[in-house]
């Protein structure tokens, strides 16, 4: 596969941007429009350009389902904490007149498990795609 010299140039010139980008969109996600999905997709396309500048680098799928598994279990940890502290599954784990600065700790922390969730398993299915057409 040839690849132009300027999809090479501007790629590696905008990967730092999109990967700030996404993580922008993970964090402010609980204040604005978006979150762990849409950061998620964003910096999946970073990792995705990768592939376009080093055509010959391939991604590692099995560290890549290990950390969408690791992703999917924190997840499911941080949403169950809240059985403990308000005897109810998937809620905020923090009691009700607490400041909204400690309750966005709980939203920061799904946000941020989501997104890389989502990055890896968006990587994952195109390096499957990548790997079936070698």
């Amino acid at each position: 596969m040839k690849i132009s010299f300027i999809l090479v140039c501007i790629s590696r010139f905008l990967y730092p941007f999109i990967l700030l980008f996404g993580f922008y969109i993970i964090l402010h996600g609980d204040t604005s429009p978006g979150g762990g999905f849409q950061g998620g997709a964003i910096i999946a396309t970073a990792f995705i350009l990768t592939y376009f500048i080093h055509a010959k680098k391939t991604f590692n799928i099995n560290l890549l389902l290990k950390l969408e598994k690791i992703c999917f279990m924190s997840i499911l940890i941080i949403a169950s904490i809240s059985f403990f502290t308000k005897g109810e599954l998937f809620t905020n784990f923090t009691k009700i007149n607490t400041p909204l600065e400690i309750k966005r700790i709980f939203l920061l922390l799904l946000n941020f498990f989501i997104g890389l969730k989502v990055a890896a398993g968006l990587t994952t299915i195109f390096s499957i795609f990548i790997e079936e057409g070698k």
